[in-house]
């Protein structure tokens, strides 16, 4: 496993650091740092992904690329950019499946105005079971 970013606390601040660009956000709450970071690491890859781009023009102009490899590099960008990003997230033992904002627009019900949805629907029983009570377990007060 490769550690890519980290987020750390450090004085009562939090911290997150991405080395590859050499980038530290600070802010008082994990979460303002990582939606800071999100946006941050989004637009330096996309203008990256577009200064790649431009390079491959320039050179494809002189011959010193191949169209395949421009092609290639346009593909790129569309499918990592125009995808609406999605995430599965793991707590504890239930998955979700995690949207950006936009696409929970688009899946309104789906999403039910949450950010996350459980993956795996446990009241899907086999014999209509979900909140049944069980025969066995005595639902009576009385202590034996």
């Amino acid at each position: 496993m490769k550690s890519v970013g980290q987020l750390t606390e450090v004085d009562g601040r939090y911290e997150f650091r991405l080395p590859k660009y050499s980038l530290l956000i600070r802010g008082d709450h994990p979460e303002w740092v990582m939606q800071a970071a999100s946006e941050v690491v989004a637009t330096v890859a996309k203008n990256e992904s577009d200064g790649k781009i431009d390079e491959l023009e320039t050179l494809f102009e002189f011959e010193e690329a191949s169209e395949i490899e421009l092609s290639a590099a346009k593909f790129a960008v569309k499918e990592r950019f125009e995808v609406i990003p999605q995430c599965l997230v793991s707590m504890g033992r239930v998955d979700y499946k995690w949207v950006a904002p936009l696409g929970r627009e688009k899946l309104q019900d789906e999403f039910d105005g949450m950010p996350y949805k459980r993956i795996a629907d446990m009241s899907l029983r086999k014999h209509d079971s979900f909140l049944e009570n069980d025969p066995d377990v005595s639902m009576s007060r009385e202590i034996k």
